[in-house]
């Protein structure tokens, strides 16, 4: 029998929508999944917002890096590209906490992905601002760098995280794994293969997979008992977001 994963949106539902934007993380929610991830970056003025990429260029009207700018400035800029992008007027890069609101909203796991930040201090503003936004019990942090993670468990016991990796799979993850409990390994599919989330199961560590978008490629991670899997589209079911409703609440 083929166990059933939790579905997370990447950047929302960013096949779509513009990705990491409030559109597709909105979608997401009404699609009906279970979590969404998102990246995010921390202002020069401390506020941290939620975009992909290290520069502005690629999705907005500006031009520069992301951490650069302070919150006015970079609130200041459009999203001018993306999935959809002319079905959509008037995007934005969006704080943290209003995407934790859309989570809250629908009822979705947030997998947050520490990008770039100026101090450490500035992590405890991020784990503040999860738990302030009513989020803690509905909230991992992912990151591809350990160090990072370490500062996190060092503020927070009990959020779980999550190492991501696009590198093969090696002992030392699960190493890693251990010291940072609760934590999972979110792998690259293409550099993964369903006998090595059957290792990381039997070794008791939960095992996300990024990014699948091929039915047939999830149901093989799936049948390997990958606990989450990180997709851009709706997986589970053909349905075209335009005949989505909202949930009742």
């Amino acid at each position: 029998m083929i166990s059933k994963p939790k579905y997370v949106a990447h950047r929302g539902l960013s096949m779509f929508a513009p990705e990491n934007t409030i559109a597709a993380f909105e979608l997401a929610g009404k699609s009906g999944f279970w979590g969404i991830e998102c990246h995010t970056y921390c202002t020069t003025d401390g506020r941290w917002v939620v975009h992909h990429d290290r520069t502005v260029d690629r999705m907005t009207n500006g031009t520069g890096r992301t951490k650069d700018f302070s919150f006015e400035e970079i609130r200041k800029l459009d999203i001018v590209a993306g999935n959809g992008i002319d079905d959509y007027n008037g995007l934005y890069i969006p704080t943290l906490e209003e995407v934790m609101s859309v989570c809250l909203f629908f009822g979705m796991h947030a997998f947050i992905e520490i990008e770039e930040y100026h101090q450490d201090g500035d992590l405890e503003v991020l784990v503040e601002l999860v738990r302030t936004a009513g989020m803690a019990d509905q909230s991992s942090f992912i990151c591809f760098n350990a160090d990072d993670l370490f500062k996190v468990r060092a503020i927070d016991e009990t959020v779980p995280l999550g190492f991501l990796s696009a590198k093969p799979p090696a002992a030392e993850d699960l190493q890693l794994i251990g010291r940072l409990q609760p934590a999972f390994l979110d792998y690259d599919y293409r550099t993964t293969t369903p006998d090595d989330v059957r290792n990381c199961i039997r070794a008791g560590i939960d095992v996300s997979i990024w990014t699948v978008n091929e039915r047939e490629i999830s149901r093989q991670f799936e049948e390997a008992g990958a606990t989450y899997i990180t997709t851009d589209t709706i997986l589970w079911k053909t349905m075209e977001p335009d005949n989505l409703s909202t949930p009742k609440k």
